[in-house]
Order: structure tokens, then C-alpha cells, then sequence
């Protein structure tokens, strides 16, 4: 606890936390409520709390043999598609804070067959689920929590990253940073070829953009440089937020805005945004820039004649 005042919070978080396990608020309400007269802050007795201790057992025992399972799958389901793009998921820890199941007694509680039988089986035979669970409901439930989940914290996308390595002459030298520019490339080293006029020159460059990358080479350079070798080399992250949205006057003069949609970024210039675009119209996805009709019945397509 950092300050004096979050005492009194937390205080109250244990006792809540402590009613929950004790049998829920309702039933302490109850009890306080009968025993006003006596005494208000009376706690349960011990065969409240041996139920709900019972409870508890039950239900962690549903936990662990009908429903962890499928909690996994419903996670490696999240992980495996991401909410922005539908793509793999890097470096994310999801903490399952808890998990409550309504319970309620049998109504027939068979008795155990011999004096030797264990607890877990006469407690298991006390409690059941209120309702039938099924894996489908938690896989659904834990993938769609955890992708809101992501989508309220700050998303960055995750791009791959190619080396390439090429020749070039002095006179080849200004269209070829021009152009690793223009993609987002960085030169990691450029150094002469003994004996030659040549730089040899080692770049990096993201995969996005390393489209129809030697044919612009050629053509910005006359010939001057050569066809680039590319090869793998890492994944990084954009550190370009594709929700930004331009606040300030400046900004709204800079990069526009969209009225017919009120407050939300335009993409120019958010290469985060562009890529989740592309990635989602080539999968047939829903994609926020497509083209909306607005009062269709008023537009005119054919010449009008005089």
C-alpha cells in the first residue's frame, strides 16, 4: 500500500473478498439481518462455513478436471489471432485473476459406500455446477475476454525485417538512400571493394516494404546499383500507434479528419494503421476506410442531357 488512504480500500477489498468465500454477500446480508437485534456483526457459524468451504472444493475440482482445459485452448486461440490483424500474438502474459462457478446442492446425495472413501468423493457428491458448462462456452468466453483485454491497453505491431546487401557506385549513391529512405531502410555499413570503384553496402529494411524494391533501384539509379541480395534477419516492433488521433488544430490541420466517422485517425502518414489495413482487406476482413455511400438516391452517375 503506497498511501494512508488506500488503506481504508483495501480493507474493504479483503472483507469482500472474505464474504465471497464465506458464501457470498447475500448470505451474509441475510444472517446480519436476523441477528440485528443480537448482534450486527455476527459471523457465519460453523456449518455455514463448512458448506461453503465444501463449495469451494467442489468447485475447484470442476476447475481442474472439466474447464482448465479448455481456459488453455480458449488462450492459445487468442494468441494464435490477434484482434487488429488476425496474426500471431508475441510477448503477452494473460493473468486469470479468478474464476467463479455458480453452485448449488444435489438433491439426492448418495451416501459413500464404505467408512474408507476420501473427502474430495463425499464433497464432489454435495455440490454441482447450477448449470450444465460445456468446453465451447470457455474457450468462446476466455478468447473474447482476452482479445477486449488487449484492445484496452496500447497495441503495436510486430514486422520483420530484411538485410539486404548490394553494390553501387559514387554516382549510385543518392538515389539508393533516397530510396532506402522513402521504405523506412537503415544503412548498417558501407564499405569499399578492394581493388574496384564500388561500395558494398549492408542495409536493413522492413518486409512490408521491400516490395518491387529492385526494379525502383534500377530505375532511380540508371543502372547504377545492383539487384539487392535479401535475407531475414529480425522481427521489431513499429513504434507507431494505429489509433493515434490528431487533437490539436495543428494536427487536425496537418492530418485531417473524418467527419462522417467523428473522432478517429486518418492514416496519413501511420504506417501502423496502413499495414492493419492492407493485412485486412487482403483477408476479406471489415476495414474502417472502405468507401461509405451517402445519400445514394441523390447521386447522379449519367451525363445529364441538354
Amino acid at each position: 500500500i503506497g498511501k494512508e488512504g488506500d488503506s481504508a480500500g483495501k480493507d474493504v477489498y479483503d472483507d469482500v473478498q472474505y464474504r465471497i468465500g464465506q458464501g457470498g454477500l447475500m448470505g451474509m446480508k441475510e444472517e446480519e439481518e436476523e441477528g440485528e437485534n443480537d448482534n450486527n456483526n455476527q459471523d457465519l457459524d460453523s456449518s455455514q462455513a463448512a458448506a461453503a468451504a465444501a463449495a469451494n472444493t467442489a468447485a475447484l475440482e470442476i476447475w481442474k478436471t472439466e474447464l482448465r482445459g479448455s481456459a488453455v485452448a480458449g488462450f492459445q486461440l487468442a494468441m494464435r489471432a490477434g484482434a487488429l490483424c488476425e496474426e500471431p500474438i508475441r510477448g503477452v502474459l494473460v493473468i486469470l485473476e479468478g474464476v467463479e462457478i455458480a453452485m448449488k446442492k444435489k438433491k439426492h446425495v448418495r451416501a459413500a459406500s464404505s467408512s474408507s472413501s476420501k473427502d474430495d468423493n463425499v464433497v464432489s457428491s454435495l455440490f454441482q455446477s447450477a448449470k450444465p458448462l460445456s468446453g465451447g462456452m470457455i474457450v468462446a468466453a476466455l478468447r473474447s475476454g482476452i482479445r477486449c483485454a488487449l484492445l484496452t491497453r496500447p497495441a503495436r505491431l510486430v514486422e520483420g525485417h530484411l538485410r539486404l546487401t548490394l553494390h553501387s557506385s559514387f554516382t549510385g549513391l543518392g538515389p539508393l538512400y533516397a530510396v532506402l529512405t522513402k521504405r523506412r531502410g537503415k544503412v548498417i555499413s558501407d564499405d569499399m571493394v578492394d581493388g574496384t570503384d564500388l561500395i558494398r553496402i549492408t542495409a536493413s529494411i522492413p518486409q512490408a516494404e521491400s516490395f518491387h524494391l529492385s526494379p525502383e533501384l534500377l530505375e532511380e539509379s540508371s543502372g547504377e546499383v545492383t539487384a539487392p541480395e535479401l535475407v531475414f534477419s529480425h522481427w521489431g516492433i513499429l513504434e507507431e500507434d494505429p489509433f493515434w488521433i490528431p487533437t490539436s488544430l495543428e494536427e487536425r490541420e496537418d492530418y485531417g479528419e473524418i467527419i462522417m466517422n467523428g473522432d478517429s485517425s486518418t492514416g496519413l502518414d501511420n504506417n501502423a494503421l496502413k499495414y492493419i489495413r492492407m493485412v485486412r482487406g487482403r483477408k476479406g476482413l471489415l476495414v474502417d476506410s472502405s468507401k461509405i455511400v451517402v445519400a445514394a438516391e441523390k447521386q447522379r452517375t449519367l451525363a445529364r442531357k441538354k
